[in-house]
C-alpha cells in the first residue's frame, strides 16, 4: 500500500506522469485512466492536471473516490493512438504499484482525450468497464464495431467550433444502430469547454461505479 495519498509524480521509460490516491484507498480500489487535451501537453508531468477531471478533484474530492491515473503525451500535434504502446506500459506500471480493481476500471478524456478514450477503450491492457469521451470525436464505423457492448457516456457543447458536436453525436448513433446503448449529453449553450460542467456534477462518478465488469 502506498504512504502518500494526494497528487503523487511518477516516471516510466523517462516520461512523467501523476496518479491521484484517495485518502481511504484501501485494496481493489476503483480506477480511472484520465486522457487530458492538446493544450496540457508537455514533459512537465503536471500541466496535464491542470484542467479537467484532475482540477474538479480539487475542488471536491469526495465526489470522485477512485484512483486517478494522469498520464501526459509529449506533443500538441501527437493523438493519444500514437502512444498506446507507452500507454500500455504505463496501465502494467500502475498495476503492480497499486490496489486497482480490475473489475472497476474507466477511461475517460476531454477533446484530444476525448477522442483518445473513444480510440483506445479496447486497445489497452486494462479492460474497462465504462467510458466518458467529452468533446471528443470519433469514427463511427470503428466505434459502431469496437464500442456497442461498453457502457458510454459522451458529453459534447452544441457550440463547439473547435470540435463539432457531430463527432460525437455521429459516434453514438452508430454504436446505437449496431445494437448499443450509450448515452449522450448534449449542452445547448457550451461551446468546446465542456469538461468544466461535465467533470464538475456528481452524476458522472456515480454511473461510472454502476458499472463493473
Amino acid at each position: 500500500m502506498p504512504s502518500n495519498t494526494g497528487f503523487l509524480e511518477r516516471e516510466l521509460q523517462g516520461r512523467h506522469y501523476v496518479v491521484y490516491v484517495p485518502r481511504d484507498l484501501k485494496p481493489d480500489f476503483p480506477t480511472i485512466l484520465y486522457l487530458h487535451g492538446r493544450g496540457e501537453s508537455g514533459s512537465d508531468g503536471l500541466l496535464s492536471c491542470a484542467i479537467g477531471l484532475p482540477l474538479a478533484i480539487l475542488r471536491n474530492r469526495a465526489r470522485w473516490p477512485f484512483l486517478v491515473v494522469i498520464p501526459q503525451k509529449p506533443t500538441q500535434e501527437s493523438a493519444w493512438v500514437d502512444h498506446q504502446e507507452w500507454l500500455s506500459e504505463l496501465c502494467k506500471s500502475v498495476e503492480k504499484e497499486f490496489p486497482t480493481d480490475p473489475h472497476r476500471r474507466y477511461l475517460t478524456g476531454l477533446s484530444q482525450g476525448g477522442h483518445g478514450t473513444w480510440r483506445l477503450a479496447k486497445s489497452l491492457p486494462w479492460q474497462f468497464a465504462a467510458a466518458a469521451p467529452v468533446c471528443g470525436w470519433a469514427d463511427p464505423e470503428r466505434a459502431a464495431k469496437e464500442l456497442r457492448d461498453l457502457p458510454l457516456w459522451a458529453f459534447h457543447g452544441l457550440k463547439d467550433d473547435v470540435v463539432k458536436p457531430e463527432g460525437s453525436i455521429n459516434a453514438v448513433e452508430a454504436i446505437r444502430a449496431a445494437g448499443g446503448n450509450p448515452k449522450i449529453t448534449l449542452y445547448p449553450e457550451l461551446g468546446h469547454n465542456s469538461w468544466d460542467e461535465t467533470y464538475q456534477q456528481s452524476e458522472l462518478p456515480k454511473w461510472l461505479l454502476e458499472h463493473h465488469l
